[in-house]
């Protein structure tokens, strides 16, 4: 990532030594640089294109998932694992995720690649809004970006159904001893919710902190993406809940939208998404600015 300016002055202790920024700086510095970087309209272009990607994803990834898990559970598993990452728009992807699983035998590894490879949108106007976050260039053909974004959906895509099997696998453990938990006060229904809440953490984890290391076309590290990963996801599962409760208390899209009130909650939800994906990005940016200047200086470091 960009480091700061050389001549940026810094807080120094008594003993010079420097004192970086509190992390609720930080935030806010990234939220401020994200209105500078324009980041509402990179996330409105990033949900218009997700929402063109999202179900030509689900198509190509239950098509394919349908060869790996050929139990019933575990496809609906999976289902309620991508309606939940999808609040308020439950029936209407459940409904077509439905009829995807009674067609997907009808699609080969071809027509999977196809619908994959044009689910690759949305990770494409990802890109460019976190490189224009960055302030780099493309220095990659046209065809090889695609390539790219390709690749970064089959990956998501492996995430998704292997946090399926990681789920199944946590609740089998827990569920061992079930008369000992009910002993300490723990029900089955709060171990699925719990492990539900960490699969669902730790996909959009993994998920950010893979976006924020493979799409810059500047050199990025491990540890410049896992703080803004561990915001993002946190942003992520909290603003699920607060989402949930605003559709159910405040919002009414069906007295002004109707029958287009669920594609409404969709758009919104992925331009909230976006909105946290970016400032993640804007907060590793901030942060590494903060804490690198002087330490990258001197051993000489490129970002």
């Amino acid at each position: 990532m960009p480091d700061g300016e050389a001549g940026a002055p810094s807080p120094t202790l008594d003993d010079g030594a420097s004192r970086p920024p509190s992390e609720l700086r930080l935030l806010y510095g990234a939220v401020r640089k994200g209105i500078k970087d324009h980041g509402k309209d990179h996330a409105a272009a990033i949900a218009f294109w997700t929402f063109f990607s999202i179900f030509p994803l689900l198509l190509g990834l239950f098509s394919a998932a349908g060869y790996f898990l050929e139990s019933e559970a575990a496809q609906a598993r999976l289902v309620d694992l991508v309606t939940q990452t999808l609040p308020g728009s439950a029936e209407l992807v459940r409904g077509n995720l439905e009829d995807v699983v009674r067609v997907r035998g009808t699609l080969g590894v071809v027509g999977i690649v196809g619908l994959l490879w044009s689910a690759s949108a949305g990770f494409g106007a990802i890109t460019r809004a976190i490189n224009q976050t960055l302030g780099a260039k493309r220095a990659n053909p046209f065809f090889l970006s695609k390539v790219r974004y390709f690749l970064m959906t089959v990956i998501v895509s492996v995430f998704l159904v292997l946090s399926v099997g990681v789920t199944a696998s946590l609740e089998v453990l827990a569920n061992l001893d079930l008369n000992a938990l009910r002993r300490l006060g723990i029900e089955p229904g709060m171990i699925e919710s719990a492990v539900g809440w960490l699969t669902g953490f730790a996909f959009a984890f993994f998920t950010f902190a893979l976006i924020y290391k493979v799409t810059p076309y500047v050199e990025t590290r491990w540890r410049q993406v896992v703080p803004g990963a561990l915001l993002g996801a946190t942003v992520f599962e909290l603003g699920k809940r607060g989402f949930l409760l605003y559709l159910g208390r405040v919002a009414n899209f069906e007295a002004v939208y109707g029958s287009l009130s669920s594609i409404i909650v969709l758009l919104l939800w992925l331009y909230f998404s976006a909105l946290v994906l970016l400032l993640g990005a804007e907060y590793n940016i901030v942060r590494w600015q903060a804490h690198s200047p002087a330490t990258e200086q001197d051993r000489g470091d490129s970002p």
